[in-house]
């Protein structure tokens, strides 16, 4: 969804608003909190100008190239790896299995020496997909209330790890806020939350 919207010039609110959706419904779907209705793939599609078919297959999607900051965008990759207890070359090589192309942006991006680096749109959904944290935490890195969500889901997953706990699935864990999220991964610590 986000490629045709990037490639029909819509920014997120402008697509929120052509499809009659608020913000908070439609980032619950997005990062996969609810699932999508019938409803809202056929209100996006029209937003879209699309067909819902051409909506549900993301091959009928163009690929788009982006230029980010590879400071902070590398740093953020950095971040889901060391989350997930992996390494790069794990990441890397995940990519490789599903999408060639895109595990050559990932590469170029934790490799870049420069302050931007172009890179295929795809690569950003796939790290996420494979971190289970939203999209918009790599493609829209300015969005304050969502990385702060994002971080402190972060820090609960290590927390729990660093207990004993296999896994966890966040959207699980509802609408709890980032607060909630820190304390419950301060307890799981032993530290008494900040004040």
């Amino acid at each position: 969804m986000d490629r045709l919207r990037k490639s029909r010039g819509l920014t997120v609110g402008e697509l929120i608003s052509r499809a009659g959706m608020t913000k908070s419904y439609y980032q619950s779907r997005a990062g996969f909190s609810l699932p999508y209705n019938t409803n809202d793939i056929e209100a996006l599609a029209a937003a879209l100008d699309v067909t819902p078919e051409e909506l549900a297959s993301p091959q009928a999607a163009p690929r788009i190239e982006m230029r980010v900051p590879a400071g902070p965008v590398g740093d953020r990759v950095r971040r889901l790896i060391a989350s997930h207890a992996a390494s790069e070359a794990d990441l890397i090589a995940h990519l490789e299995h599903l999408d060639p192309r895109s595990a050559a942006s990932a590469r170029a991006l934790l490799e870049a020496t420069t302050n931007t680096v172009v890179l295929d749109e795809e690569v950003l959904r796939l790290i996420t997909q494979w971190a289970d944290v939203p999209v918009e935490y790599l493609i829209d890195y300015t969005d304050d209330a969502l990385t702060d969500r994002t971080e402190a889901e972060l820090e609960l997953r290590e927390a729990m790890r660093e207990a004993g706990a296999q896994s966890i699935q966040f959207r699980a864990l509802g609408q709890m806020s980032p607060d909630a999220l820190r304390a419950i991964a301060q307890s799981l610590r032993g530290r008494p939350p900040a004040s």
